[in-house]
């Protein structure tokens, strides 16, 4: 083979070998530092270092001071004559020169390393005041988390009795300490609405007596401020909601409960307590008023035929049944013609206000329509029941009402029924008691007839009181 032969050959290799390892390094996946590829050129500790991957350190003073002590001490025995010899050169040129070399290099010696030690102080200062200030703004998160949690909560409050659990199951910890109640106000005065559980249920008045005292003079803050008052060795806080005082916050008197943090953490909650106690009041005056006639106060049909139909019902589970009165004014539409019906207004507002002073509690009131009026009598025999319609005609043709012209005089009609056994449906109630009310008008008004569940008729013993004078 010649020269030239061979040395093709080689060169052709040559290029076979580059191929081959270009190939193999293009199919092998790179390396990762981090999020950045690993080469040859970057994949120093500088580097990696920026990348968030800890520096290899032969030596770290925080940790290792000791072993560095003894390297330096080690390193200053091993090369004790060098040394030697460098300080005699530096003699020969202090002695030489006329200069002060050593004093020189001990001054900067020292500087260098109290200006060392000062700036390390100074970092661990840094770190020590980072360090507090991380706590407190996580300290102060915490709280904004407590301070939600309760907002959430009182905020989805549908019943006073929500906001006393979610009061208890949210407080934050600051005032879980506290002997902390919650008084809320009402047209009839103040009411108990959360209580401190390590309280007894005898310090509820007295608790009342120190909101209501405290009251008055909350009424300058109108603004919404927390502003404690100190009354009978509590300390008062008001609760308001758009500016308006709807309770008040009672806690024992303390120094804690004096502190500027604890009142600042106590404020917003209040808020949102003012916030949640006008929003249950709205939601039950809504409520009150979809089920009240807005004239008399008195229920609306509605709800007149769902109480009636709960009471046949349970009457047919009990055995004990219910009875009803049906009324309506005697030739109210004459008085309306005559007078006006702002007049007429007035007459059913001075009824329905007579009416209530002669009735139970348990008696359930109702307008039916116009001037006809009902009212459940739960648990009343038929006897029973004719009684209360003849002090009921009674008080009406008696009453000294103030809205009446002189020389007028209200009388009324009265249809009295009662539940039969196997009845559950109340229109058929209602229709018996109806027909009795016709009954009474038919027979000369300002009576009172009595259906027994099968026909209408005037009972004889009620003749003579239920007849007009």
């Amino acid at each position: 083979m010649s020269r030239s032969t061979a040395h093709d050959t080689a060169t052709r290799r040559n290029c076979v070998r580059r191929r081959a390892a270009t190939h193999t390094s293009a199919q092998r996946p790179p390396l990762y530092c981090g999020n950045r590829p690993i080469s040859a050129h970057n994949c120093g500790q500088a580097n990696c270092s920026a990348l968030g991957v800890p520096k290899f350190r032969l030596l770290d003073l925080r940790h290792d001071g000791t072993l560095a002590i003894g390297l330096i001490a080690g390193a200053a025995v091993v090369f004790q004559q060098p040394l030697r010899f460098l300080l005699n050169v530096a003699g020969d040129v202090e002695q030489q020169y006329h200069l002060d070399l050593l004093p020189a290099l001990v001054v900067l010696t020292v500087i260098l390393m109290f200006q060392q030690y000062r700036k390390r102080q100074e970092s661990r200062a840094a770190a020590l005041a980072a360090e507090t200030v991380a706590r407190i703004e996580r300290a102060r998160a915490a709280e904004l988390d407590e301070l939600v949690g309760v907002g959430r909560s009182l905020t989805n409050a549908l019943t006073f009795k929500e906001i006393e659990q979610a009061l208890w199951r949210n407080l934050p910890g600051l005032l879980r300490n506290c002997r902390l109640s919650v008084v809320m106000r009402q047209r009839s005065g103040w009411k108990m609405l959360v209580d401190d559980a390590e309280s007894s249920l005898d310090n509820a008045p007295l608790i009342e007596e120190v909101a209501a005292s405290a009251s008055g003079l909350f009424e300058p803050y109108t603004s919404g401020n927390v502003v404690p008052i100190a009354v009978k060795g509590f300390v008062c806080f008001p609760v308001f909601a758009n500016r308006e005082l709807v309770g008040a916050a009672v806690l024992s008197d303390g120094p804690e409960v004096r502190e500027s943090r604890l009142q600042l953490s106590l404020a917003p909650v209040l808020a949102f307590v003012g916030i949640a106690i006008r929003n249950v009041q709205l939601l039950a005056e809504s409520r009150d008023d979809s089920v009240r006639d807005s004239l008399t106060r008195w229920f609306n049909r509605r709800h007149a035929l769902d109480v009636l139909h709960n009471e046949v019902r349970r009457a047919a589970r009990s055995a004990r049944y219910p009875a009803l009165l049906m009324f309506d004014l005697d030739d109210f539409k004459g008085v309306n013609d005559r007078h006006g019906h702002l007049h007429g207004d007035a007459i059913l507002q001075a009824v329905a206000r007579t009416i209530d002073g002669l009735l139970r509690g348990s008696d359930v009131k109702c307008r039916y329509g116009g001037d006809e009026f009902l009212v459940i009598l739960p648990e009343t025999g038929i006897a029973g029941a004719s009684q209360v319609a003849e002090h009921i005609r009674q008080g009406i043709r008696s009453a000294e009402l103030a809205v009446l012209m002189e020389g007028e005089r209200v009388t009324c009609s009265i249809g009295v029924t009662v539940a039969c056994a196997g009845e559950l449906e109340p229109e058929r109630l209602i229709a018996r008691a109806d027909a009795a009310l016709y009954q009474a008008k038919a027979a000369g008004r300002d009576k009172v007839v009595v259906h027994d569940g099968m026909d209408a008729r005037e009972l004889p013993a009620l003749k003579l009181v239920a007849s007009r004078a």
